[in-house]
């Protein structure tokens, strides 16, 4: 792949993984070998089989859920496999109850303990010949991980629709094969999370040749003060939900890794067990992970997911190849559910300029992006350096909105966090100048500026406001990065108060980069315990001894407990999201500090119990970490800066900067990461506090 042109590699990033992979991955939208219309007879074609070998005797039944009404779980038919594996059912599609509303179809085989299982497509766009094994099972169980309930699988409508594209990019349901997303650059090989698929299948496959395995496999699976799972299909759904076991690396305290070995018919496999069970899907753009000019993006740095599903990132840097200096990002990107690049993204224009931490997408479904001016410091010199003080605004559509300079009303400077509330107010950090610009709905001729305590000197921040929240009642908490400190802004813009870094003799902020809202408006914080934001000096940093996370109280305004919560894998807390069921989740930016190594210890993501202890495992009360202390590590991920949670559950996050990195010459990672399965869903986009579809009614 190195010596390959640069315009054909241009193309193939453009054309194979955008175009290609999304007819593969979303065939179940358009034909996909469909034999017939809604409401009239058809027959699906298929076979039950294990390492290429049909299975005889399962009794395989096709279920329509119905996404419209989640409680609709109806069986359309069923039939019994031959000697050979092969079954044949005849069916007809009924309609949901609502217009236009077609059904997630999935298909069960089962023989005593053993359930395999398959997610065949989305109503009339379903496959017709379908192949049920170890690996539709593996992927089914991830990608729809948040809606196994029993047998049954069942739940929201983008999250259940979008997961099967998900689940296609780990396993062909048409062929029985490993998906193409999967298999290739920048996965296959290059990272351990097609070996861990192939472990996952392998104690399937295990299940399948001796039942005794089925019952160590449930038992495994059995969640803390849980009942057992049901089947197969719900024991793989449950330890995407429970993904760790204790004693890390002794293999004796992982009874899942030893399950692997039973029957390891599916290679290559891990030789070593895992920190966690989780797969870590990369995504660069297209079927490559080199860094060079033709990539899509180059430093990706936050993102905002919108009603459906689709994901929206910033850019940090024009990308280039290894080595060489990047100047400031011009690219807004967007992307299926399912992780393919959206036709006519990158957009470009409306005043993009290195973008930093800072994107939202305000309740009319318009893009923000708050334009940092990332760029390395050859680029300063030139003539298009960054001006570092913006924001640009898109349509749903991807079309600029702001002009060439981007909005600059309201004494934006070197903004971060950019944030909308729920009445459509955009909120900005000014890393810069020790201040927030509030954007009233969303009219730049309309932006003020807070100043969040006294008035700095030119160049020299002493604040530097960072993450942005927005509470229950509509405030604005605005972590101070350099002062370890909050602002609190009321909604109409006043300064109401400002939080210490210590509590009754305690630190409580140190540090601080991002900040996230639980349902009932507590505001949990992420403390780097390291960084001092670029804006412009950066001469306070941290020793990074001491990372940590503090739940501060929305009423009282206090943290919880009165210290701050540790543990779980903390390394670099940067960005922070709390999902449907109020678990809170903490993105590292690496294991160790830029330049400080060593660089050989993987980077982990971490989670703690939040406010709602009853969707924790049994015993844990508000702020003990879920994940060990190793964090839920894994090679496909560098150094994290934001992440965001989609309706399937999928923890979504961004590879900002390299792990053995040069600061100053083109730091930035090539790739997003998608954590498959592994958060309680959320109703998108997030703005304010987050909304789960359980208590959204959805």
């Amino acid at each position: 792949m190195t010596n390959r042109p640069n315009f054909i590699r241009s193309f193939f990033h453009r054309i194979s993984f955008s175009f290609v992979a999304a007819l593969m991955v979303m065939s179940f939208a358009v034909s996909a070998g469909t034999a017939y219309a809604s409401n009239n007879d058809a027959t699906l074609n298929g076979v039950v089989e294990s390492d290429g070998v049909g299975l005889e005797g399962y009794e395989v039944s096709l279920f329509a859920s119905f996404t419209d009404h989640p409680t609709d779980w109806r069986l359309l038919g069923s039939g019994t496999s031959d000697t050979f594996g092969n079954f044949q059912i005849t069916y007809s599609l009924p309609k949901g109850k609502a217009k236009n509303k077609q059904p997630v179809l999935f298909v069960e085989a089962e023989r005593g303990q053993v359930m395999l299982a398959s997610a065949i497509g989305v109503g009339s766009g379903a496959l017709s010949d379908v192949v049920v094994n170890e690996r539709t099972t593996v992927a089914t169980g991830n990608a729809f991980a948040q809606f196994v309930r029993g047998r049954e699988i069942r739940g929201n409508t983008h999250g259940m629709i979008n997961a099967v594209g998900m689940a296609a990019n780990l396993a062909d349901p048409q062929s029985g094969e490993v998906g193409i997303v999967l298999s290739m650059l920048p996965n296959g090989m290059e990272t351990s999370t097609l070996m861990t698929f192939n472990s996952l299948t392998n104690v399937v496959a295990g299940c399948v040749t001796d039942s005794a395995n089925c019952s160590t496999l449930f038992q495994a699976t059995t969640p803390a003060g849980g009942p057992p799972p049901a089947n197969v299909l719900q024991a793989i759904a449950n330890l995407v939900k429970n993904p760790s076991y204790p004693g890390y690396p002794t293999n004796a305290d992982d009874p899942v890794f030893m399950l692997s070995q039973a029957n390891p018919v599916y290679q290559p496999a891990l030789p070593n067990r895992p920190t966690n069970w989780l797969l870590f899907l990369k995504i660069t753009g297209g079927f490559y992970s080199l860094q060079d000019a033709d990539n899509l993006m180059n430093g990706p740095g936050n993102m905002a997911i919108d009603a459906s599903g689709f994901v929206w990132v910033n850019d940090n840097y024009v990308p280039q190849p290894e080595g060489h200096f990047a100047c400031a990002g011009l690219r807004l990107l967007k992307f299926y559910p399912s992780g393919q690049n959206f036709p006519g993204s990158p957009y470009f224009g409306g005043g993009l300029s290195g973008a930093g931490y800072g994107i939202t997408l305000d309740p009319e479904g318009n893009v923000w992006v708050g334009n940092f001016g990332f760029q390395d410091p050859p680029c300063a010199l030139l003539p298009q350096a960054s001006p570092q003080n913006s924001v640009s605004l898109f349509t749903p559509e991807g079309i600029p909105i702001s002009p060439d300079t981007g909005y600059t009303q309201g004494n934006i400077s070197w903004p971060q966090s950019t944030v909308s509330d729920r009445n459509g107010n955009i909120w900005v950090a000014n890393c810069g100048n020790d201040s927030v610009t509030k954007i009233p709905k969303g009219n730049p001729e309309r932006a003020f500026n807070i100043q969040v305590g006294l008035t700095p000197t030119a160049g020299d921040p002493q604040m530097k406001p960072f993450g942005i929240s927005i509470d229950l009642e509509g405030n604005a908490w605005v972590n101070d990065n350099r002062s370890s400190t909050i602002s609190i802004i009321s909604p109409e813009g006043e300064l109401i108060e400002t939080l210490s870094g210590t509590f009754n003799g305690n630190t409580v902020l140190s540090h601080p980069v991002g900040n996230a809202v639980d349902s009932q408006g507590n505001v949990w914080v992420a403390n780097s315990d390291w960084l001092d934001a670029p804006c412009p000096t950066r001469t306070s940093l941290g020793t990074a001894s001491n990372p940590s996370v503090t739940m501060f109280q929305m009423k009282s305004r206090e943290p919880y407990g009165g210290e701050a919560f540790t543990g779980g894998g903390l390394t670099l807390p940067w960005g922070i999201s709390v999902d449907g069921d109020d678990t809170v989740w903490v993105f590292n930016f690496g294991a160790t500090p830029p330049l400080n190594g060593p660089f050989d210890t993987p980077t982990g993501i971490s989670r703690f119990c939040g406010v709602s202890t009853s969707k924790c495992p049994a015993g844990m009360k508000v702020g003990d970490p879920i994940s060990p202390p190793t964090g839920y590590r894994s090679d496909a991920l560098e150094r994290i800066t934001g992440g965001q949670i989609d309706p399937s559950g999928n923890v979504w996050l961004v590879n900002n900067w390299k792990i053995d990195v040069n600061p100053f010459v083109n730091p930035g990672g090539n790739a997003i990461v998608i954590v498959i399965g592994a958060a309680g869903p959320l109703k998108t986009p997030l703005i304010g506090p987050p909304v789960s579809f359980e208590s959204s009614g959805d």
